[in-house]
């Protein structure tokens, strides 16, 4: 947790939240797992599907991420303008894939299921999801479309980021922007038509090719910020709608992800204290972390047990390793005993624990996309100042500023992505809308939705207890959102056994 990548972690440029805000579905892995290797569900006909006015070909939607699935489905490329102000310009393909119903009459309206990150190819990352819903697969098509920018949708990539650690501030703005110019000159796109909105309208655009009148839409985490934009241009095409750990686009969820990264720790570590194992085996959890989080305030001297490399921890640097692990259910259930292992000094068994983060940006290329929206779009928006304000006394605001300092730096230097007027406002609507959190959820936590009521008066906020990021994949709630999708209603849908910890228990604590 602290030692090894954790103190070489260097933020030079750009920031790693972006892929934060998908890695925390890998909560599902838990139980996807024995689901995506050995479910029994009934084949589905191949059959029937166009893509406009094209049969779709059989395939098998493949992943490795969160775990190795795979289904089978329909596969096509439906072909729209990059700029549909350009009708006659440059075209792109549009990754698509259609899991048929298991029934033989299936629902008229399908299930478009958005993937998280920004960056998540859909179609690579949702292979796993027929299986679990196994209820909603059995009545309904699943929908999955790679976004433009990511998976076999037009992709596009710009190099490893520069080194910048040591340069001065002017020599460091240099170095990005001859990066940022020259990858931009290299590829065959326009950067700025890859955000949420006009991803939005190839929803639609796949929506209308398939022959669906209306859709019923699943987001989890970021594919929650992108159901939104649909929702908001497209509400007439809507059936219902359900929004697995994300937040509302009126909100700054980045802005506010010190503070609720706190509270999330500080309710992981309640609920240790409130566990008799928990309690019995790490009795002085909460006053080693108050200690650890005092030598990290000042600087930790660390070593790696690996390479003997000497070295000092500070908030700065380990605090995405934290941040990372209350994101998702099984790491977050290691974190009390890494906090005790550190503490004894046991560092090397804590990051087997704890993994850490590595933030560097210089460990791969850049997802042009996923920074094109980062960039851009309002509820994105992330001033260093703002980060402070909402919590000054957050183990994460050392890290989470710096990488709102490290954004913004890259941002100068890409082209603004087009987005609408209206792209602060909130979405109003008297749709359906379910709204899913866990209780602990570092990034999109209940009180990030607090304004849904009176926005949405149709909607539903189920809050899971004892869970982190996104949760719908958790014990009942795969059958609550069946249910609910059946009955195309909030009102009346029976949610006692998500809200109960009896029906959605949590993982029990990593022990000595």
């Amino acid at each position: 947790m602290v030692s090894g990548a954790a103190f070489n972690v260097a933020h030079r440029g750009k920031p790693v939240l972006s892929g934060s805000r998908s890695v925390g579905i890998l909560a599902s892995a838990i139980l996807v797992a024995a689901c995506a290797s050995g479910a029994s569900t009934p084949a589905p006909s191949l059959a029937g599907r166009a893509l406009d006015g094209t049969q779709l070909g059989p395939c098998m939607i493949k992943g490795d991420v969160p775990v190795t699935a795979e289904a089978a489905a329909l596969c096509g490329t439906l072909t729209v303008p990059e700029d549909r102000s350009k009708p006659d310009g440059r075209t792109i393909g549009l990754r698509v894939a259609v899991v048929p119903a298991t029934a033989s009459v299936p629902a008229a309206t399908p299930l478009f299921v958005l993937a998280g990150g920004p960056g998540d190819a859909a179609t690579q990352f949702f292979a796993w999801l027929p299986g679990l819903y196994a209820d909603v697969h059995a009545t309904r098509d699943i929908v999955l479309v790679d976004q433009r920018g990511t998976g076999a949708s037009n992709p596009m990539t710009l190099p490893a980021m520069p080194d910048t650690s040591g340069a001065s501030a002017a020599e460091a703005d240099g170095l990005l922007a001859a990066w940022a110019r020259d990858g931009l000159a290299a590829l065959d796109a326009d950067p700025r038509m890859y955000t949420s909105t006009i991803a939005a309208d190839d929803l639609d655009a796949v929506r209308a090719a398939l022959g669906y009148e209306t859709v019923d839409l699943y987001g989890t985490s970021y594919g929650g910020e992108l159901a939104q934009y649909y929702l908001r241009q497209h509400a007439d095409r809507v059936r219902v709608a359900i929004m697995d750990g994300t937040t509302p686009l009126d909100v700054p969820v980045l802005e506010r992800m010190a503070a609720t990264s706190q509270h999330a720790l500080d309710l992981l570590l309640a609920r240790c204290e409130e566990d008799a194992a928990c309690d019995g085996a790490l009795p002085a959890v909460v006053d080693e972390w108050s200690a650890l989080l005092a030598a990290l305030r000042t600087g930790m001297e660390v070593t790696d047990p690996a390479t003997g490399e000497h070295g000092t921890a500070t908030l700065a640097t380990v605090g995405s390793s934290l941040h990372y692990a209350l994101l998702t259910e099984d790491r977050a259930s290691r974190l009390p005993l890494a906090i005790d292992l550190v503490t004894r000094g046991d560092t090397a068994r804590a990051d087997e624990l704890v993994p850490p983060m590595d933030a560097s940006p210089s460990a791969g290329s850049t997802l042009l996309m996923k920074d094109e929206i980062l960039c851009s779009e309002a509820w994105a928006r992330w001033d260093p100042g703002e980060v402070a304000a909402q919590d000054p006394q957050s183990y994460a605001v050392p890290f989470v500023t710096a990488w709102a300092v490290s954004q913004a730096a890259l941002c100068s230097h890409l082209p603004k992505g087009v987005v609408p007027a209206d792209d602060a406002a909130a979405v109003v609507t008297d749709l359906p809308i379910l709204w899913l959190t866990g209780d602990g959820d570092p990034q999109d936590p209940p009180s990030n939705l607090t304004g849904v009521s009176a926005q949405q008066p149709n909607s539903l906020v189920v809050v899971m207890p004892a869970q982190e990021h996104v949760v719908g994949h958790i014990g009942c709630a795969p059958k609550v959102i069946a249910q609910f999708l059946d009955a195309g209603r909030t009102a009346g849908l029976d949610t006692a056994c998500i809200t109960s910890r009896a029906g959605s228990p949590a993982p029990s604590f990593a022990l000595p």
